[in-house]
């Protein structure tokens, strides 16, 4: 044990202490704010219908607790409790306090909630929302922040409590619920048409891009998930939404020009199929520019802030 407690603390280096919220509020404001946010937001969601075409996903398959192979096993108690104007209220909570809590202007946080992944969930009612809420748990909201892993997973790496809190949910849903991940790893399998023209991941591809970015990620929660996101081998634009917030910490100029780059998959009605892979425009754009403030005297970093 005492080894193990030597190596552990040997690797300090990984988990460099990197501030993401530009603001730091007691426990009890921020849930105070918090559940003001979804009150107000799940009031304004109950006037707009789910009928089918909006929130499709909620409709034919959430509200009937519906869930697909390829969720982890618990996401069906996390939709339990759900109504359509709740599932409303915390995505669009857990987006807007989020962008405020790491925003450095109005507008940048303003930017966030106009991002198409963050619409592009609410119009489809998508639990993605409910990953970021989860995010803002953490250590002890992980099991939420895992229900759609394929952004969120890589955040776990910015601190050694988020890691423990990752290796007890999977070690112990493992005992509960066997080899659970073995579906998830399946998920192109469950649709009857085959990989969807919207899924832009990369898988295997993406992996130099995630190896050249990781280490200068370190303990930066938004940039370890925007260099993750490159190896993801499912990924619709929509999944983007836990690491969307990441915007509100850019200058405004920036947020505005990465707001425009998130649209940019819905250029696919116009071009074709190339047009959703355009997406990786938004995922770049942020990243680098979280780089450029992280490390100010790398070449790069004045042309970015030029822009």
């Amino acid at each position: 044990m005492a080894a193990f407690i030597r190596i552990w603390h040997r690797l300090d280096f990984l988990f460099p202490e990197r501030q993401v919220f530009t603001r730091k509020l007691p426990i009890w404001q921020s849930l105070l704010m918090f559940a003001g946010l979804t009150a107000l937001f799940s009031l304004a969601g109950s006037f707009l219908p789910a009928n089918g075409f909006i929130g499709f996903d909620w409709v034919n398959f959430f509200s009937i607790q519906r869930i697909a192979s390829f969720h982890p096993p618990w996401t069906v108690y996390a939709v339990a409790p759900l109504t359509w104007p709740l599932l409303i209220g915390l995505t669009l909570a857990s987006v807007s306090f989020a962008a405020f809590m790491r925003s450095s202007h109005p507008i940048s946080a303003a930017a966030t909630l106009l991002c198409l992944p963050v619409l592009w969930t609410v119009f489809l009612g998508q639990l993605e929302g409910l990953v970021l809420l989860g995010l803002l748990g953490l250590p002890w909201l992980a099991p939420l922040a895992l229900i759609k892993p394929q952004v969120s997973f890589f955040a776990f790496g910015a601190r050694r409590s988020y890691l423990i809190a990752l290796v007890l949910v999977i070690g112990v849903s493992l005992l509960i619920w066997g080899p659970w991940p073995l579906r998830m790893l399946s998920v192109e399998s469950y649709y009857a048409e085959g990989r969807y023209q919207q899924n832009i991941g990369l898988g295997w591809w993406g992996l130099p891009l995630t190896l050249a970015t990781a280490w200068f990620s370190r303990g930066d929660l938004d940039m370890l998930m925007l260099s993750g996101a490159f190896t993801t081998p499912h990924l619709i634009p929509y999944n983007l939404l836990p690491l969307t917030p990441a915007l509100a910490r850019l200058r405004p100029r920036a947020a505005l020009l990465g707001c425009f780059f998130s649209w940019l998959p819905l250029s696919a009605n116009y071009i074709g199929p190339f047009g959703w892979w355009l997406g990786w425009f938004f995922v770049a754009w942020l990243w680098l520019n979280l780089a450029a403030r992280r490390y100010p005297h790398a070449r790069f970093s004045a042309w970015i802030n030029k822009l």
